[in-house]
């Protein structure tokens, strides 16, 4: 097992292929029963539909999703990207193929019943489980599946919006939390492979009907900066209001879901557009066919709708709503400009820009996410420079004076299965275990002859492990029992639980180190275990582990060393040679700064 740079590219490129596929039906069979069975001309027009119809797909949704989730353990029920951030946190970013398969079903039942929910969180679950299942079937270690699973983050992103760049800083700004160049090039050529997919199935097209757009003066940009303020207050809303829907939490979910689908039906029934992921209204904003009173209701339907659906864990996602939202804020104010200033030819689709961008960046707390994919969606480098402002001014109105954190770290806030990786642990998670081992240790039985100690001492290592005993046994004090008296070294006395080999082992023990066998006498002398010296208590650990998992193992055995070995000791193949040994100073002297003394 190596950490080659060109094997974790080409997992990753297999990666972002997996994650595409999957995202691509997923998006199919969401559309093609919109458009085959009812008499919608797309996935959004649910204006088309009489109102009954409408509330009896919401009743039967709602109902349905209530039957599949009521007879599973909390656990099972986990999905979305809060799931992904615990299992990143918590399991290296293993996904179980259970909650992969619950998020498919559960997000296509609540996007075909048209709640008010988006697609693009459940896709970065599927992305990212995808991508973590071909990452497990290949073995890889811990640290390479984290960066495979941010891989297939960026590249449902990249699928979903067909933003590349924007998927990958998505990914990392998000997902991992970290920017490091052995991620970027993994997770560049997964984003890459998810943009093309998307391309050969639904077209070039982005995921918005953008048309040209700019800001004609300068004088624009205290507007611009009210469109910030605006965005960041509503944003802190959102958050806020996600967070009191959160106290539904103990109740059934028949009375959580089901009051949803029933608020939601009775928005839908005066409000057909809050209906679905909404992005068809997002177009007609960025023509510029904005209608003041329709999109101020929109706007506070899909505000408080959205909010409870994220309180409650509803199994769909929240980055649709979240532009929906900003969207209506830019066309209301844009609107309000052309009232204000008639003359003036200000672009109402500009400001719905800007405001996709400013929520974005403000909920999710990913600011060069969000303007990464404003400049992706326009194709226009004109519009960085006001959109830094909106985005920035909104993030730090939310952040700063409301002092909310990001909407998926609010939604954590009551599971005690996550917490915020602390820079240090975050390190370790990306550190693979042979970065710090020593290689210094030789193999051996617990008996061996006078002979084979002097064959093992002239390896020069500094530990002896005895696997069949769990132990290391540092070579100072065998060389130091062998030097004074080595007849007094022998016997069959046993220490710290230790087992007694017998005299057939004995006979046969060999020394190993890097693959080399030592023939030992016939007759052992020497007991491993009897003689005085430092040792310590080892329990075995694989190279597929980072340094985070052999921290955990030590602590949760009481230990300081650990042995590791090429593969798990429970794999097909065994564990494998012992390919050195790793200590808790060593991983602290991995990480600890040490400035180098200029001379």
């Amino acid at each position: 097992m190596s950490d080659n740079q060109l094997g974790l590219s080409i997992l990753a490129l297999a990666a972002g292929i997996a994650a595409a596929l999957v995202i691509t039906l997923f998006r199919l069979a969401i559309e093609w029963p919109l458009e085959i069975f009812l008499p919608m001309s797309s996935e959004d027009d649910y204006e088309a539909l009489a109102q009954l119809t409408r509330i009896g797909l919401l009743v039967t949704g709602g109902l349905l999703l209530v039957a599949i989730f009521q007879p599973l353990k909390p656990e099972q029920r986990s999905v979305g990207v809060t799931h992904v951030l615990i299992r990143m946190e918590r399991h290296q970013g293993y996904m179980p193929k259970t909650n992969l398969l619950l998020q498919w079903v559960a997000a296509a039942i609540a996007l075909l019943s048209g709640h008010s929910v988006g697609r693009e969180g459940p896709a970065i679950h599927l992305g990212a489980g995808a991508a973590s299942q071909l990452g497990a079937s290949a073995g890889v270690a811990h640290h390479r599946l984290r960066i495979l699973a941010g891989a297939g983050v960026a590249s449902a992103i990249a699928a979903s919006f067909n933003t590349p760049m924007a998927g990958v800083i998505f990914a990392m700004e998000v997902v991992l939390l970290e920017y490091n160049l052995r991620g970027f090039i993994p997770i560049i050529l997964a984003s890459v492979a998810g943009a093309v997919i998307s391309q050969l199935v639904f077209g070039s097209n982005t995921a918005f009907d953008v048309p040209p757009l700019a800001m004609h003066s300068l004088l624009e940009l205290p507007y611009v900066i009210a469109l910030g303020l605006i965005c960041g207050l509503l944003s802190a809303a959102f958050i806020l209001l996600m967070k009191r829907f959160q106290r539904l939490a103990p109740q059934p979910l028949l009375i959580k879901w089901g009051g949803l689908t029933l608020a939601t039906a009775a928005v839908a029934w005066w409000l057909p557009g809050i209906m679905g992921i909404g992005y068809d209204t997002v177009n007609h904003a960025l023509a510029g066919d904005v209608s003041m009173g329709l999109f101020i209701g929109l706007l506070l339907g899909k505000l408080v709708l959205a909010a409870w659906a994220a309180g409650v864990g509803f199994p769909a996602g929240l980055i649709g709503p979240t532009l929906f939202i900003g969207a209506l804020v830019g066309g209301v104010m844009g609107q309000f400009s052309l009232l204000v200033v008639p003359g003036y030819p200000a672009e109402i689709g500009f400001y719905v820009m800007l405001g996709m961008g400013a929520m974005m960046g403000a909920v999710l707390r990913a600011p060069l996410a969000a303007l990464v994919a404003l400049l992706e969606l326009t194709a226009n480098p004109h519009i960085i420079m006001p959109g830094m402002l909106a985005i920035v001014i909104a993030t730090l109105v939310a952040s700063e004076i409301f002092k909310q954190p990001s909407i998926f770290r609010a939604q954590l806030g009551q599971n005690d299965l996550y917490q915020v990786p602390h820079p240090v642990q975050q390190m370790l998670y990306s550190t693979w275990v042979a970065e710090a081992l020593s290689r210094s240790v030789a193999v051996s039985s617990r008996k061996i002859s006078s002979q084979g100690a002097s064959q093992l001492l002239q390896l020069g290592t500094d530990w002896v492990l005895l696997e069949k005993d769990n132990v290391i046994l540092s070579t100072a004090a065998l060389a130091e029992a062998l030097s004074n008296s080595p007849d007094d070294a022998s016997g069959s006395a046993d220490t710290g639980g230790s087992t007694n080999t017998s005299a057939t082992d004995s006979a046969t023990a060999t020394t190993t180190r890097a693959g080399v066998e030592f023939p030992a006498d016939a007759s052992p002398d020497i007991d491993l275990l009897a003689i005085p010296g430092e040792r310590h208590t080892v329990e075995a650990i694989s190279l597929k582990y980072n340094l985070q998992d052999a921290l955990d193992l030590m602590q949760s055995h009481d230990l300081n060393w650990l042995a590791v070995y090429r593969r798990d000791p429970d794999s097909r193949k065994g564990a494998g040679p012992c390919v050195g040994l790793v200590s808790r100073e060593m991983i602290e002297r991995h990480y600890r700064y040490r400035p180098q003394t200029i001379r």
